[in-house]
């Protein structure tokens, strides 16, 4: 019992049984076992390393590719809608350029708030994006949709966390991996750049040549890992994540019927989402795993503990599904899943159409904020000069008025006067820190800005948001309309001949 064979020992060779072979030391016998059996070179932790093996039978993806309209048939129709669509986009940009940019600079907007507009914003193509916990489905669903399963490149996926990357999957003529520098110079992710090189540091691209990725890219946040202990960042992760919400078409929440629990992480992200709450949807995911007479409890107690923290008034739309090429599980309500999922494509495809109405109400929204901007740092001038005195200290004057703008009813006069919602404004901590950046007096009021040859910058920033903008809409969809209709009459007309001469020649 020592693992030492010696002359003590009634078993010598160590096999638990004493017998002949013990006069050998085990020598001879060990040489047999090592002729018989060949090494097995597989250690313990190799098995955390599997990947899985491809199931001899897949689920077919054509389904996909036809309600995602990927076929060339499509082709014609596409074109002529995004030659209409760069029209209505070179009119966002024009309207930018001349009724928001003005009063953007000249408020410094852009050191209140990260969310900016610019070429970028309204050039690019349809963001689709995937959040929720750890171990939803994600980059399961990612690798599915673009035909990526069981690929060098595919998305890592598994039981375990993933690696806290930001994955952004684009198109190119060849699959490239891209890091976090070569994401941040491209011209579509270029505003990345501002959260620095921790962030940049997380971020993980790919380029594919694959249809799907032609019409929109794709973004995958980190999952959530909700722990009782604050994780610290070297990047601000809520601010990097509003950036990519404020960008987004469509957002998609994945969970897993395992893990429905709400933490203080997840309840933040929902919170960026308020004024989203249209354009998000919610994925069960990994739904043939759960029995069938469960599956209608599962997704209540999850519409339960998210309908809460999000402020709209109607519950989430939610797609219970097994979002990948494998099989249903035995027993699971397979008819029920490929119906949901069907819907899940449908919607997505929805997101792709939508295109130009959702850059419109984009170009919408930044007006209103830059308006209220406007308007916020206007009232808090009027209050300064009421407040000024010819010989008192301007700076004293307008640090009191602005550590303590509820004893001016600032913020009560303006939502008073204007129609602007208390609830559509910055809290005082943010105009705090703004106004330590740029001096309050330093400011021009709203009416000295307007000139006898250009008119006031305001009026027309409400023009533009009443008028210009939503009438953008209309003049799409005239346009959209008129396009499509040519491309039928033209193959009508291309149709024609052919079925005149194969009259001709039946009567004679």
């Amino acid at each position: 019992g020592d693992g030492i064979p010696n002359e003590h020992d009634t078993d010598r060779d160590g096999d638990g049984i004493p017998n002949e072979h013990d006069d050998d030391d085990g020598e001879e016998h060990e040489e047999k076992e090592d002729d018989s059996e060949p090494e097995d070179d597989t250690k313990p932790e190799d098995e955390l390393l599997w990947e899985g093996e491809i199931p001899a039978q897949l689920r077919s993806r054509d389904h996909i590719t036809e309600l995602l309209q990927l076929n060339t048939e499509f082709n014609a129709r596409e074109k002529a809608v995004d030659n209409v669509a760069e029209i209505i986009l070179r009119d966002i940009k024009r309207i930018y350029e001349s009724a928001i940019k003005p009063l953007e600079t000249l408020y410094k907007y852009r050191d209140l708030s990260n969310r900016h507009f610019s070429d970028p914003e309204i050039f690019s193509k349809p963001l689709v994006l995937f959040m929720g916990p750890w171990s939803g489905g994600k980059s399961t669903i990612i690798n599915y949709l673009t035909g990526n399963e069981y690929t060098p490149h595919s998305l890592r996926s598994g039981a375990e966390p993933s690696p806290a990357y930001f994955n952004i999957l684009t198109w190119g003529n060849e699959t490239e991996v891209l890091d976090g520098t070569q994401l941040a110079a491209d011209y579509t992710f270029s505003g990345l750049q501002k959260f620095g090189e921790g962030l940049e540091e997380r971020l993980r691209g790919l380029k594919m040549p694959n249809k799907l990725l032609e019409k929109v890219n794709i973004v995958e946040i980190p999952g959530i890992l909700e722990v009782r202990k604050q994780v610290s960042r070297l990047f601000p992760f809520n601010d990097a994540c509003q950036w990519f919400i404020d960008r987004a078409d469509i957002i998609f929440l994945v969970y897993d019927p395992a893990k429905l629990d709400v933490g203080p992480e997840t309840e933040a992200i929902l919170d960026q989402l308020k004024g989203r709450e249209y354009q998000t949807r919610i994925i069960l995911n990994k739904a043939d795993t759960v029995k069938p007479e469960e599956l209608l409890r599962v997704q209540s107690a999850l519409i339960w503990n998210i309908s809460p923290l999000m402020s709209s008034a109607q519950p989430p739309l939610v797609y219970t599904s097994s979002l990948w090429s494998h099989p249903y599980q035995e027993g699971a309500p397979a008819r029920l899943l490929l119906a949901q999922e069907r819907a899940f494509l449908r919607d997505l495809r929805t997101a792709v159409d939508k295109r130009i109405e959702h850059k419109i109400a984009s170009a919408r929204r930044f007006a209103v904020r830059v308006r209220n901007h406007a308007k916020m740092v206007d009232c808090y001038l009027n209050t300064y000069y009421n407040h000024k005195t010819l010989f008192g200290n301007k700076k004293r004057i307008a640090d009191e008025i602005i550590n303590h703008p509820q004893n001016y009813h600032i913020y009560e006069g303006l939502s008073t006067l204007t129609n602007i919602s208390r609830y559509d404004l910055p809290d005082p901590e943010v105009y705090r820190d703004f106004f330590r950046l740029n001096p309050l007096y330093e400011f021009k009021k709203l009416s000295e800005t307007c000139t006898y040859f250009r008119g006031c910058p305001i009026t027309k920033l409400d023009v533009a948001i009443a008028y210009d903008l939503p009438e953008l809409a209309g003049k799409y969809k005239k346009m959209a309309e008129s396009a499509l209709a040519n491309i039928e009459s033209k193959g009508a007309a291309d149709g024609e001949p052919e079925t005149k001469g194969s009259g001709k020649s039946t009567k004679s």
